[in-house]
């Protein structure tokens, strides 16, 4: 339970953030870069954190089917953007896996 209050926490400081300084960035994004910034400067994770993480993580593909439902309803944008939007959309990928893939081999170094 404390592990899902710390997630709750870093959301609601998310928010604060965005509110506060007018950020492009979604609330939710703002929460894990500073969940992220405290795990850094703690040097470790609490228990409660990985467990809830393990918990909630098999969760994670039911947040893709409201995505999913609203490309089946938005066929008349996709037909007049379609292209526009696959172009951002692999733009936009790319530097999550290579930010991704550097995470992962600076974990496997320090493991």
């Amino acid at each position: 339970m404390q592990g899902l209050l710390i997630l709750l926490f870093f959301l609601l400081l998310g928010t604060v953030f965005q509110f506060l300084f007018s950020l492009p960035i979604p609330a939710s994004i703002l929460g894990m870069l500073l969940l992220l910034a405290a795990l850094m400067l703690r040097g470790r994770i609490p228990d409660s954190l990985v467990q809830i993480s393990k918990t909630l993580s098999p969760l994670l593909p039911l947040f893709l089917i409201p995505v999913s439902a609203g490309i089946v309803t938005q066929t008349t944008i996709l037909s007049e953007h379609g292209l526009v939007l696959l172009a951002i959309l692999t733009v936009s990928l790319i530097p999550g896996i290579l930010v991704c893939a550097l995470i992962m081999r600076l974990w496997a170094r320090s493991s």
